[in-house]
């Protein structure tokens, strides 16, 4: 069940939905009315069971009525039935509008605006053939089956308790008006023995199946919630297993996981594929002088100008250490990576973050270093890795704010004769 639009991105991210809808719930809801974000939407999905509810007793409805038609014609003279024909007729012209105008999926919306006036000639047409049946016992049974007829009626065509209430009311001044112009004797003893009686119980039965389905669809709301809050909290537990809280890159070990797919993807395409490792000069001097807070602000500037540089599906950014990233490059050589290597010192340059107790700049620096191999399934991924730490420290070594790169060599790709002994 799809969640009403509460004005908010998303349903959950109200707080008070969730709150209220379990208030409504407790409430009992007695007036058949919710908060009107709640109740439009309910009425939409009422109409649909209601709708459902019609196509699959449409069979038993139509099945009803000719029998109770082929029970009257059979068993009972013609000169008794009185206007039996001819409201027969109509009440099977009422049931068939009714069908075809249920299957019109145009005009769905309008399910309860045409279902009560058909309802209330159905009930019209009822309460004229009891009044001209002039045989007691056939009078009598004509009474029962009114009654039947209207709580059937109700009951199979899920109407909402107000417009049972309304159109019922409004087909019993119709019945009187037709008696008065017709007779001039009107029994309201029998009106109400059989119209007022119906009428009640089936109004009854119109507000506890209404009452029933309301019920069942707050519930089916506060579970749909619990559902999108654990589909939520889930996406968070991965969310969290897989990212850096503070920069929000991907933390070790899931970039190890890709690492891993994109070696072994790069080895069947034939592709190379480069791994940059950086560290930020002197972060110890840097977040004793200006504090962790600062430090945390410049690994965070860090990490948005490192996302503009690996943003192609494949490259990843993820977040190795303290002051230390990881940049993955598939399908990459190492002149492509070496360009790349310069434009991500001068994007750090560009940052202009102040470092007074660097030795190397006033301005934040970093070193890089960076390998680049055409992945074989002899070695292991880490290997590229370890030969980018390898420049990284060279590049720290020779003054800092540099970067090297080195590519793999075909000796390297293969495993030594130590590694093939037993």
């Amino acid at each position: 069940m799809p969640l009403p639009n509460t004005g908010t991105s998303s349903p959950v991210t109200d707080p008070a939905l969730k709150s209220e809808i379990t208030d409504i719930l407790m409430s009992g809801f007695y007036f058949l009315i919710f908060p009107r974000f709640i109740e439009t939407f309910f009425r939409k999905t009422y109409r649909q069971t209601a709708l459902n509810n019609l196509k699959i007793n449409s069979v038993y409805i139509v099945l009803t009525y000719a029998l109770l038609g082929a029970l009257v014609f059979l068993q009972l003279p013609y000169e008794e039935l009185g206007a039996f024909p001819l409201c027969y007729a109509l009440g099977g012209i009422c049931l068939g509008l009714i069908a075809i105008l249920s299957s019109i999926k145009s005009i769905h919306h309008l399910y309860h605006w045409y279902t009560g006036p058909i309802a209330m000639v159905g009930l019209v047409t009822l309460l004229h053939v009891s009044s001209t049946v002039t045989n007691p016992e056939i009078k009598l049974a004509a009474y029962a089956g009114s009654i039947y007829a209207i709580i059937t009626l109700y009951s199979m065509l899920k109407m909402r308790f107000f417009v049972v209430t309304f159109w019922s009311h409004f087909a019993g001044l119709i019945h009187l008006f037709i008696l008065r112009f017709t007779t001039n004797e009107i029994s309201f003893i029998s009106f109400q023995a059989y119209f007022v009686t119906a009428n009640l119980i089936g109004m009854g039965i119109a507000y506890i199946i209404e009452h029933r389905e309301r019920a069942m669809f707050l519930q089916g709301l506060l579970l749909d919630i619990d559902k999108i809050e654990q589909k939520q909290l889930y996406g968070d537990l991965e969310k969290l297993s897989r990212e850096d809280s503070l920069t929000c890159l991907a933390n070790r070990r899931y970039f190890d996981e890709r690492l891993e797919q994109e070696w072994n993807r790069c080895r069947r395409e034939k592709r190379p594929l480069s791994v940059i490792l950086l560290d930020v000069d002197f972060f110890k001097q840097f977040n004793d002088f200006y504090g962790h807070q600062a430090g945390d602000h410049c690994l965070m500037n860090l990490a948005k100008a490192l996302q503009q540089e690996a943003s192609r599906p494949g490259e990843l950014v993820g977040r190795y250490g303290g002051e230390e990233f990881i940049i993955l490059y598939p399908n990459i050589d190492e002149e492509q990576i070496q360009t790349t290597l310069q434009r991500i010192l001068e994007r750090v340059h560009d940052l202009n973050i102040e470092h007074q107790t660097s030795t190397v700049n006033t301005m934040v620096t970093i070193s890089l270093g960076a390998a680049t191999a055409y992945p074989v399934r002899s070695i292991p991924s880490e290997r590229i890795v370890t030969s980018a730490d390898k420049m990284l420290y060279k590049s720290k070594n020779e003054g800092r704010d540099q970067w090297h790169s080195t590519q793999l060599s075909h000796c390297e790709a293969q495993p030594s004769q130590l590694e093939i002994l037993p």
